[in-house]
């Protein structure tokens, strides 16, 4: 927002000038992508481009995927999801949640505005609700922290995203959701966005009642099935992220914030977990 005062005649041509040198950062931003200024993000869609490029992404998403067939499971993730985001600190878009099924597939993802798609695949992999709570913390931190916005202008410039919002580049939508279907997506994100949303996700689980040690048994078990399956395993999944040596031991910080008997009496819920989701998939 740009603002002048008026009164001072002698400001005008001053103020002009630097409305004229934003206008041509704005546009370079534009044509260029988004970039950044002094090291800092920025981003250049707001709530409501947000709201729609989510919806529209979400569309194409759920025409190509196949969603489970299990009102039940679908019913528990949102129970998990909404206990878990009604404590996020952005709270202008509605988080939504859905169970794709793909049992060979260990992938979950968050769209922009706060759709957010778990697979089969991930939760067969989880031992128990917190840690299926973890992952699913870890991407609502990605809406919190508007990395979308950054990241998705950042790759294709704000007059693309525009253009496909408005209907005049489709193509733009389809790679996108395609992009989010497979290790691509997870690209959007810097490494910085995936460390925060690791800080965010710990403080979700914590406030939600979950054990945040978690975070670190989901990892665990992670790092133990790609070295069972090897070059076979299909791990979306933080495909692009930090290694994770780097993430649990940064996760183990985030963790040992919180009182060690607390943590220790935090439930994890295995059986609810394996009578209302292991148990139907």
């Amino acid at each position: 927002m740009f603002s002048a005062n008026r009164r001072q005649d002698g400001c005008l041509s001053r103020l002009h000038g630097e409305a004229f040198a934003l206008a041509i950062i704005m546009a370079a931003l534009a044509s260029g992508g988004c970039e950044t200024l002094d090291g800092q993000p920025i981003n250049l869609l707001n709530t409501q481009q947000e709201i729609q490029l989510g919806r529209e992404l979400a569309d194409e998403i759920e025409e190509r995927e196949e969603i489970l067939d299990d009102a039940a499971v679908q019913s528990y993730v949102r129970e998990i999801g909404h206990r878990l985001a009604q404590h996020a600190h952005r709270q202008d878009v509605e988080y939504r949640f859905t169970v794709i099924d793909a049992p060979d597939t260990v992938n979950a993802f968050a769209l922009p505005g706060g759709h957010m798609y778990v697979y089969t695949g991930l939760m067969k992999l989880c031992r128990n609700e917190a840690e299926l709570a973890g992952v699913m913390a870890h991407e609502i931190g990605h809406v919190a922290a508007r990395h979308h916005g950054e990241g998705i202008t950042r790759m294709y410039g704000y007059s693309i995203v525009m253009r496909a919002l408005l209907g005049e580049d489709p193509g733009t939508l389809t790679r996108i959701a395609s992009q989010f279907l497979g290790t691509a997506g997870h690209a959007y994100f810097s490494r910085q966005n995936e460390r925060e949303a690791d800080q965010i996700a710990a403080a979700l689980l914590w406030r939600a009642g979950y054990n945040p040690e978690a975070l670190l048994g989901f990892m665990q078990q992670l790092e133990a099935y790609k070295a069972e399956r090897g070059h076979t395993a299909n791990i979306p999944l933080f495909a692009t992220h930090p290694p994770t040596s780097e993430r649990m031991h940064l996760i183990s910080q985030y963790v040992s914030r919180f009182p060690r008997e607390q943590r220790a009496q935090r439930p994890v819920h295995a059986d609810r977990y394996h009578e209302k989701a292991l148990d139907r998939l």
